[in-house]
């Protein structure tokens, strides 16, 4: 068998998908009527009018089906693909030389041939279609939910397994994102002028149905969901007949093919002439069919296996999906690997999948307000002892080698925002709620950087804002003998993944400014530090879950938790006025007045009667502050920029700083000694 190693795959599929852009990523620029269409032989068609292949005889697709059985295939996989292959004859030769594909943990044999689109679907789990997707978590009326999968047996198999309620959820499913994919990604001009250029990916695929309907055993597309479904929408087929009447009655589907294949077009009027032209060029597709997966490294199967492949193709360039399609497929993958690893129970995994409704989280014990439920995803998933787990998720599905920081804590934070982004998908573009969920993402991401989520062991207690206060108070005052235990923090920092929730939905904390010179360059998270240090950044926040909860906008407090009260000027800004009432909590008030620019994390008050144990803890509390507050200024720094927008310190640089590095180096050297010491000590 052929060996294809992952590097020069990936360099394959850059090239093809360089031509398929050429090919099928661009609207046609030409009118589509009658005389166009005959003068047009310059726009390259698979087809044209020439003659289509002869539909095989029933014999020799049991034939072909007979030699899928006999290299080891399932019954239900030899027949589709049977049915499915335009040539059975070419299906036979192929089968007994399959191609062996390097795939993240194991071995996939594949073969490439002509097949038919009536005979495949698209995925109903496309990962294109995640962004639309409405989770039980989200709590919305009239929605079951997606469906589940693509999930396999351990070992070595040959087919996935993807499960609905029942026929009328999966055709709804099906439906929804056949109008998703129609409206992202139309590529029906594309196609019915020139066809199918780049091959699809097939894998088999069971669909299950919980209410005791027999299952469908399904040729599915993996990859190239777009494409099959454009072509299937040029042949007018329907969502029921390629999922449920197709695979029980072949003679209907090979009538339906026939009827295409058989027809001469020069018998044809002008209108039924063109129609015909177009679906013949969308009847056959080229596909690489993924025919046996074998696990060589343990934790992966087929379906962890199949989605790392496709993420290749499209997380990261050539043909990327969305943004927030790109991070719920590493969000996927990372839940997969963590269940895997038995870090996650089923109820837990599905918690935070998004999978169980509120009525299921409650009575399994599980948050179910919808800053808590994020919250809790942060608290679960940021943890530092999970970062290799997470990391190898999202290397599943990406060519990357690395990821960065900002990269895993923007999964984390996107499968956070899942139930929201879920809800707000059922609303009007122009209701305010729908609005605000879309509006949080981007600073939300941001927020979710804040380093000490990840040091610190906090949890989602589910105490209220005016409890958790008290505890976030009482930790400020405790925080000055000891900053840096943990103890110190678990409050504060489940204060701040509850209110960053409200105020990224409602503007209080924003994305830093783009553009002018003199903004303020500093992320969200960093504001949000600042805020933990002092009694009215935990005032504000405390504020922040109340007014959110009761979805309202926050409003300002000072460092007592009194209103601030004000109206609007002439300008429409917010001016202090004892007669006026609570003003909002904004972004440019947290940013100019009350955490500026150069603020410092303040620094910790000496202990009376302080012990030398007690003196040590406030000494490397008061470093490990010093050091955050230097990397803030360096973040600061580093964007300043001159009047014509150029980053001042990537021009200049900074003249001469060796005294300061000899000074960081001899510090470093330090407390890596007293490190090593720990070390030795531990038992």
């Amino acid at each position: 068998m052929e060996e294809i190693t992952m590097d020069r795959q990936e360099s394959e599929h850059q090239k093809k998908a360089e031509d398929v852009e050429e090919l099928e990523g661009v609207e046609d620029e030409f009118d589509a009527d009658d005389s166009t269409e005959e003068d047009s032989a310059a726009i390259w068609s698979r087809f044209a009018e020439d003659e289509l292949p002869s539909m095989a005889k029933v014999a020799a697709v049991r034939r072909a089906a007979a030699a899928g059985e006999d290299v080891g295939l399932p019954a239900e996989f030899a027949a589709a693909l049977a049915h499915a292959a335009v040539d059975p004859s070419e299906l036979r030769s192929l089968l007994k030389r399959p191609t062996r594909v390097n795939v993240a943990g194991g071995v996939i044999e594949a073969i490439d041939l002509d097949l038919y689109v009536p005979g495949l679907v698209p995925l109903p789990t496309n990962n294109r279609t995640m962004e639309r997707r409405v989770y039980p978590a989200a709590g919305a009326e009239g929605f079951v939910g997606p469906l589940t999968g693509p999930r396999s047996t351990p070992g070595e198999t040959s087919t996935l397994w993807i499960e609905g309620e029942s026929v009328s959820h999966v055709l709804e499913e099906t439906e929804r994102a056949h109008e998703f994919i129609m409206s992202r990604n139309n590529l029906r001009e594309s196609i019915a002028a020139r066809g199918i250029a780049m091959p699809v990916t097939v894998v088999l695929f069971e669909l299950r149905h919980r209410d005791g309907q027999s299952s469908m055993p399904l040729l599915g597309t993996a990859d190239g969901s777009s494409r099959i479904t454009n072509a299937q929408d040029i042949l007018g087929l329907t969502e029921e007949q390629i999922h449920y009447h197709f695979p029980t009655n072949r003679d209907d589907y090979r009538r339906t093919i026939g009827r295409i294949s058989g027809e001469n077009p020069q018998d044809l009027r002008p209108t039924a002439h063109r129609k015909l032209i177009r679906q013949r060029n969308a009847l056959i597709t080229p596909a690489r069919v993924f025919l046996r997966f074998t696990p060589t490294r343990e934790g992966y199967d087929y379906a962890r296996a199949v989605n790392a492949f496709v993420g290749m193709l499209h997380v990261d360039p050539p043909r990327p999906w969305s943004q927030t399609g790109k991070l719920e497929a590493m969000a996927e993958a990372v839940l997969d690997v963590l269940r895997g690893a038995e870090v996650l129970d089923d109820p837990v995994h599905d918690y935070l999948a998004g999978l169980l409704t509120p009525a299921e989280a409650k009575a399994a014990g599980l948050p179910v307000e919808r800053d808590e439920q994020a919250a809790y995803v942060l608290a679960s998933l940021l943890r530092e002892h999970h970062r290799e787990l997470v990391e190898r998720g999202i290397r599943d599905v990406t060519a990357k080698k690395s990821v960065s920081a900002g990269r895993r804590t923007e999964v984390i934070a996107e499968l956070a925002l899942r139930p929201t982004r879920s809800i707000a998908t059922t609303l009007d573009p122009r209701d305010p709620e729908r609005l605000r969920a879309d509006r949080m993402r981007a600073p939300y991401l941001r927020c979710t950087r804040l380093a000490r989520y990840a040091t610190v062991p906090w949890r989602v207690t589910g105490r209220t804002p005016q409890a958790l206060l008290e505890a976030a108070l009482l930790e400020l005052v405790v925080g000055n003998a000891s900053p840096t235990e943990p103890e110190a923090w678990v409050a504060r920092l489940e204060l701040a993944a509850l209110a960053q929730y409200h105020l990224t939905a409602w503007g209080g904390l924003q994305r830093e400014p783009m553009g002018s010179a003199n903004a303020d360059k500093r992320g969200p998270h960093q504001i949000l530090e600042l805020m933990l240090h002092d009694e009215l950044g935990l005032h504000v926040l405390a504020q922040a879950i109340v007014d959110g909860r009761a979805k309202t906008r926050p409003r300002r407090v000072n460092e007592n938790g009194e209103f601030e009260l004000g109206s609007l000027d002439e300008s429409g800004k917010w001016q202090e006025d004892p007669e006026g009432k609570p003003m909002p909590i904004e972004d440019t008030w947290l940013r100019y007045e009350a955490y500026p620019a150069g603020t410092v994390v303040p620094r910790p008050v000496t202990a009376p009667n302080e012990t030398p144990r007690m003196k040590a803890t406030r000494l490397k509390g008061q470093i490990a502050q010093f050091i955050e507050q230097t990397n803030l200024d360096v973040d600061e720094l580093a964007s300043v920029e001159e009047p014509g927008g150029a980053r001042l310190l990537d021009r200049e640089g900074w003249s001469k700083p060796s005294e300061l590095l000899n000074q960081l180096m001899e510090i470093h050297s330090q407390i890596s000694y007293w490190a090593r010491v720990a070390e030795r000590r531990m038992p």
